[in-house]
């Protein structure tokens, strides 16, 4: 797990699930960008999820999720079911 930044997400020029790992946290710029670029699927104090389904597991939309871990800290949580944290398996 790693701290990573929207400078080296760009960089790198790879999707979003090949650059982030579950477990990985991110700056506020890159948090900034993904509450930004498309109206969410789900934002509450301690959740933010991308606003379109990246996949369906058992019929259900998942979506790329971060979860806030300390107060002004944001973990990738991978793909989730709307409003939860934890990967769908």
């Amino acid at each position: 797990m790693a701290h990573k930044t929207k400078a080296q997400w760009d960089e790198s020029r790879q999707d979003l699930d090949m650059f982030l790992q579950i477990g990985d946290t991110v700056d506020e710029e890159m948090w900034d960008y993904f509450l930004g670029v498309l109206p969410p699927a789900y934002c509450s104090g301690s959740i933010l999820q991308i606003g379109e389904p990246c996949s369906h597991v058992r019929g259900y939309p998942t979506y790329s999720t971060f979860a806030r871990v300390a107060n002004d800290m944001w973990e990738y949580r991978g793909h989730c079911f709307r409003a939860q944290s934890e990967a769908a398996s």
